[in-house]
């Protein structure tokens, strides 16, 4: 039977060796955050061997395959105030066509009832035309009517009275005659005479009456009544030319519809292959069912022999790239595969911007030397543009490079640590940089500088120091690949400066 006594003292002796371990443990784990520097570390030490290469400097852009020689389909149906007309069918895309085979077929549903319409209207402005232009003869029939008629005829009227009025005035004035006669014998009393010389009177204004009311209508009635029929005759001529020009422009408006509606229908003008004008920038997708404004690419008919990649240059390259450079594409869809072409041409004006904020983009097209047959429009592509060569120079990696007080340093390794060395520098692709004076092919530059020294121990800083002190207990460095990275591993970080 066990010591209760005995099993409780090694319980607790148990447990207090625990609390000492873990409190070794913590205190030890404390230490080391506190004070970093005093843990060994395996970090690796980056460098370069210096060789002479060539250089080329080049810049690389995304691009799109399309051809130089393109039949663009258009939507020729006006979008009359909606946001545009709707594919109803299209012909399926990479489906090679022949001449006036079908492509796209718009909604015309709408286009049908207005020229259902407009045939109304142009029966009615027809209508109205045909009486304007009998309104318009009548008047002329009136008009001659009334010269070469009622003016005959009123005339001989009024000429009618006038000779009447004549052969009153003569037989009055033969009875005054007579009555004289008779009152010299006493046969007539004087009243009776002087009743016959009073007709004489009334006779002779009858005729001056008759003679002035055939003046009036010859030289001031003839002209009024003529003018109101000219008159008339014009205004009726007016209302022939309106209604003939609204009727010529509701036929023209008909005629409009008719083109419309067989414009929603397009056929292939040139054989070739489908290729929808989608643009993913624009976020315009050509399917059945979208609405396509007027005059929007709808199919393209590329010529497949003239191949040709358009690519969008970041602004802070454009100046750059000029035409007739190198240049080397890599499609995505068959990377094993380089084609070769140079810069054809270059946008004087950027893209659009697609938000506020972002990059301009200039556009360039690259022309490709001998396009196989397997290039297709819309293909991706990777672009690069060669803009500067140099043949056997000294290069080394941008992360080598010192920039301090518009001077360039790099840490060259020597036996017993680090030498920093001023270097003058040529051009550079945004990897390497070439150096044109300061470092020998062969030496070993640092990958990592900022690690072994600070600025203000570069040359011409306050506390200047030309060497760094290599780090304690430094393994012999394991070199890789000529001309490429090596790795030294160290035992311990040297003390910071």
């Amino acid at each position: 039977m066990k010591n209760p006594i005995l099993s409780r003292i090694l319980r607790f002796t148990l447990i207090g060796a625990f609390l000492v371990v873990v409190g070794w443990g913590g205190a030890r784990l404390l230490r080391s955050l506190k004070n970093p520097r005093d843990q060994d570390y395996e970090a690796k030490v980056l460098v370069w061997k210096v060789e002479q290469s060539d250089f080329e400097a080049f810049v690389t852009e995304p691009g799109d395959l399309a051809s130089s020689s393109n039949e663009d389909i258009r939507c020729q149906v006006e979008s009359r105030g909606t946001p545009g007309t709707a594919i109803l069918w299209i012909c399926d895309e990479g489906k090679n066509v022949e001449i006036d085979e079908p492509l796209v077929e718009f909604d015309d549903s709408v286009l049908q009832r207005e020229y259902t319409a407009q045939e109304i209207v142009v029966a009615n402005d027809e209508a109205l035309w045909i009486q304007a232009k009998s309104e318009h003869k009548k008047a002329e029939r009136t008009l001659r009517e009334y010269k070469e008629g009622l003016f005959e005829q009123e005339t001989n009227t009024l000429e009618g009275e006038i000779f009447v009025a004549e052969e009153d005035l003569k037989r009055s004035q033969a009875t005054l005659v007579h009555g004289l006669k008779l009152a010299s014998q006493g046969f007539i009393t004087d009243l009776q005479l002087q009743g016959e010389a009073f007709a004489v009177e009334k006779a002779k204004r009858d005729v001056e009456t008759a003679k002035l009311k055939l003046d009036v209508y010859k030289r001031f009635t003839y002209e009024k009544t003529t003018g109101e029929y000219e008159s008339d005759i014009e205004k009726h001529q007016a209302r022939v030319k309106a209604a003939s020009k609204t009727h010529e422009l509701s036929q023209k408006r008909l005629q409009e519809i008719k083109e419309q509606i067989e414009s929603c229908k397009v056929k292939a003008p040139t054989p070739g292959q489908v290729v929808y004008a989608n643009d993913e920038r624009k976020g315009v997708v050509i399917e059945e069912g979208s609405l396509i404004r007027d005059n929007q690419i709808v199919i393209r008919l590329p010529d497949i022999s003239q191949m040709e990649v358009h690519v969008r240059v970041n602004e802070s390259h454009v100046n750059r790239v000029r035409p007739d450079q190198r240049a080397t594409i890599e499609l995505d869809a068959d990377r094993k595969r380089v084609l070769t072409g140079k810069v054809k041409d270059v946008a004087p004006y950027p893209y659009p911007l697609r938000w506020h904020g972002a990059p301009l983009e200039y556009g360039t097209v690259i022309t490709i030397d001998n396009p196989p047959k397997s290039l297709r429009p819309g293909l991706r592509a990777k672009v690069k543009i060669f803009f500067e060569q140099k043949e056997n120079v000294l290069q080394v990696p941008l992360a080598a490079l010192i920039e301090h007080e518009e001077r360039y340093f790099c840490l060259v390794q020597i036996k017993d640590g680090w030498r920093t060395q001023e270097v003058e520098i040529g051009p550079n692709n945004n990897n390497e940089v070439v150096i044109e004076q300061g470092l020998e092919p062969g030496e070993h530059v640092c990958l990592t500088p900022f690690r072994f020294i600070k600025r203000s121990q570069l040359p011409g800083s306050s506390t200047a120091k030309t060497a760094v002190k290599k780090r304690s207990q430094q393994q012999p460095s394991s070199k890789v690949n000529k001309g490429t990275i090596s790795v030294d591993t160290p035992g311990k970080r040297p003390p910071a400066s």
